[in-house]
C-alpha cells in the first residue's frame, strides 16, 4: 500500500474553495443578488464553480448555527413599580368613597351640586 487514510486525510483538500469568500456571498444574497450574479463575482475573482456547487455552499451556510456576536453589550430595561398605598382612618375612607360613588352613579348632565341636593 503506497499510502494510508490518515496520510491521505492530512494532504486531502478540506475546505471549500468559496470559503475564502464566505462573507462576501453572505453579504451579497443579503442584498438579494442572484446566484447567477455571484458566479460572475466569484469568476472576477478567479473563483469558477458550478451553480449548483454555489447552491449546496448556500444551502450548508443556512444550516450552519449563528455565531453569537462577541463584545456586543447586552442592554435590559429596569422598570420601577410603585407598590405603596396610603392608607386612610375609616372616617377619610367613607367620605371618598361616598364621593366616588356620587359621581360615578350620577348621570352625565347632573353636576355634583345638583346630586347633593338630590340626596
Amino acid at each position: 500500500m503506497a499510502i494510508t487514510a490518515e496520510e491521505f486525510l492530512k494532504i486531502a483538500k478540506t475546505a471549500s474553495k468559496l470559503d475564502a469568500f464566505r462573507d462576501d456571498i453572505i453579504q451579497l444574497k443579503q442584498a438579494k443578488v442572484s446566484n447567477k450574479e455571484i458566479l460572475r463575482f466569484l469568476a472576477m475573482n478567479d473563483v469558477h464553480t458550478s451553480a449548483s456547487n454555489l447552491c449546496y455552499f448556500l444551502k450548508n451556510l443556512q444550516n450552519e448555527p449563528v455565531q453569537p456576536v462577541i463584545n456586543t453589550p447586552i442592554t435590559t430595561e429596569t422598570v420601577q413599580v410603585n407598590t405603596a398605598t396610603q392608607i386612610k382612618s375609616p372616617a377619610e375612607a367613607s367620605t371618598i368613597q361616598e364621593e366616588n360613588n356620587s359621581v360615578a352613579n350620577r348621570p352625565a348632565w347632573a353636576s355634583k351640586k345638583s346630586m347633593n341636593e338630590l340626596c
